[in-house]
This record gives C-alpha cells, structure tokens and sequence, in this order.
C-alpha cells in the first residue's frame, strides 16, 4: 500500500515557492518593509555620526598639519563651527525617538507611577509644546534660508575659504520639520495612552 506524503518529513525535498507550504500561506510574497518616519531619522542620525567622525579627522589634520608642517588646514574653523549646528538639527530627531533629549522628568516619572493616565496625558501635553515651539522656530528660520540663498552669503574671506551657508540653513529647516513632526507622534501616542482603558478597566 502506498503512502503519500502531505507535509515535509526529516529528508523530504523543501516545498517550492508558490507550492502553499511556506510561512506565507499559498502563492503569498514576503510583506513588503514600511518605511516608516522612524527610518528616515534613522538615516539622518547616521549623516550626523559620520559627520562627526569626519570632523575629528579633519581637526586632527589641521593640528597636525600646524604642530609639524607649520600648515594648518584653511578654514577648519568655519567648517567646525557650521558643522555643529548642523549636527544638532540633523540628530535632533533621533535623540527624541530614543529618549535620550535631555529633559527633567522628576514630576512626570512621579505621576507615572501614582497616576499613569494623568502622566500620559501630561507627556502628551510637553511633546505637543515641543512640536509648536520647532514650528516656530522653523518660520523663524525660514527668511535666514532666503536670505543666505539670495545673497550666496558665506564664511570664510575672499581669497582664503569661502563656504556658502544656505546648506546649514536649509539642514536646520530639516531638522525643525522632522523634530516637529517626532514630536507631535510621542504627543499623539501619550493622548492615545491617557484616554485608553485597559480590558478590566483600570488605569494603563
């Protein structure tokens, strides 16, 4: 009497694709990856980290460069100084996903524990101030953009280094609309957590 084999055994060949034995069910693809919001301040984080380490080469040429060579490197200076703000604006967004903006959370960590929903909701309320205040400061930002892309204005002094400013100015509007908009979806998950019941009722 023969047998037929309706799954795979120790030693049976492995099912084809489309065969209705994967994971997936019959004829299914793998899901498709999101890209979610949380990737893009991802990449942004990683542009800053490589940035930065580019910055301690170039300072550590220029130091070396003028204790040996007597030759330092034009225009480091401006660079590095540019750069930090840039990196500020560039990682800002990351920072807040992680949890690592410095902040003081003795009165919130308090009614996390005493009152939950009351400290979700007050978590709700400071990110939300957080997404208005970069809202602001992006308007506010916005005409030195203009200005600098207008008027090419610059760093540096002619016939040495010379380094355009709109770039900086436009990673900071960047990195006001990606601050604004981390802040408005801890905002958003707050509200949903301080107005959410759990199954018995309780507070989450």
């Amino acid at each position: 009497m023969s047998k037929t084999l309706t799954d795979n055994g120790p030693g049976s060949p492995p099912a084809r694709p489309g065969s209705g034995a994967g994971p997936n069910g019959p004829d299914q693809a793998p899901p498709a990856r999101r890209f979610t919001f949380g990737k893009i301040s991802q990449v942004m984080n990683g542009i800053g980290t490589i940035w930065v380490f580019i910055l301690l080469v170039i300072i550590n040429l220029d130091i070396g460069g003028r204790a040996i060579f007597n030759r330092p490197i034009r225009g480091v200076p401006e660079i590095v100084s540019m750069s930090i703000v840039a990196l500020v604006f560039m990682q800002i967004a990351h920072t807040l996903r992680v949890g690592r903006l410095t902040r003081s959370d003795l009165m919130t960590n308090w009614l996390m524990r005493t009152r939950p929903r009351l400290g979700h909701f007050f978590e709700g309320v400071h990110h939300l101030v957080g997404s208005i205040l970069f809202t602001v400061l992006f308007w506010a930002s916005l005409p030195m953009f203009t200005k600098a892309w207008t008027i090419s204005e610059y760093v540096g002094a002619e016939g040495d280094f010379k380094a355009p400013l709109w770039p900086v100015k436009l990673i900071v509007l960047i990195g006001c609309v990606a601050g604004g908009i981390q802040f408005l979806i801890i905002s958003g998950q707050g509200f949903i957590r301080a107005f959410t019941k759990t199954e018995n009722g309780n507070e989450p």
